[in-house]
């Protein structure tokens, strides 16, 4: 039988329990942010959808300020730091540039980039995310790294990871 740990006295909100073997870290010992500042003529331009990060969108706001934009790696965890578009953020698949409104971040070695993008992208961090936030109404609400960065996030060791990211893949593929 599994012991899990009630986090709930640990300030997480967002998650009741682990189990007892896992490690609860805050974000800034996972991640480091990224904030080198590219053009989209060096680097494509990305969106950050809520279906993850693409290739610029056709119908996206763009700026006139092609030079002022995030360079994102390959495996980077992107996060819209604003309300209005609440749940849009994902683990790269690509080489880019985005936005300055978004958040990059790059994971340590010890995370799976896979486990990071189910874990980060479902409700309750989301929730969690924006609660961390702040602004004077709903739609310019807005989470800066240095209030996210101390949120706890549920590590269990790296092959527990890639057990979860097998299993979660396996359910997303019968939908």
């Amino acid at each position: 039988m599994k012991k899990y740990s009630n986090v709930m006295n640990t300030n997480v909100t967002w998650i009741p329990q682990i189990p007892a073997h896992w490690k609860l870290q805050k974000i800034n010992a996972l991640f480091t942010e990224r904030k080198k500042k590219v053009s989209d003529k060096d680097y494509k331009p990305l969106s950050v959808t809520k279906k993850g990060i693409l290739p610029q969108l056709e119908h996206a706001a763009k700026s006139n300020d092609s030079d002022n934009r995030k360079l994102v790696k390959k495996g980077d965890f992107v996060i819209n730091s604003r309300s209005d578009r609440k749940g849009s953020c994902g683990v790269s698949r690509l080489d880019g540039s985005v936005s300055l409104i978004n958040i990059v971040l790059t994971p340590s070695n010890e995370l799976n980039s896979e486990y990071i993008h189910y874990l980060l992208r479902n409700y309750r961090f989301s929730e969690e995310y924006y609660r961390n936030g702040r602004g004077i109404v709903a739609d310019l609400w807005t989470t800066r790294y240095s209030e996210m960065r101390t949120i706890l996030f549920p590590v269990p060791p790296r092959a527990e990871q890639d057990q979860i990211v097998r299993f979660l893949d396996w359910k997303v593929s019968e939908i």
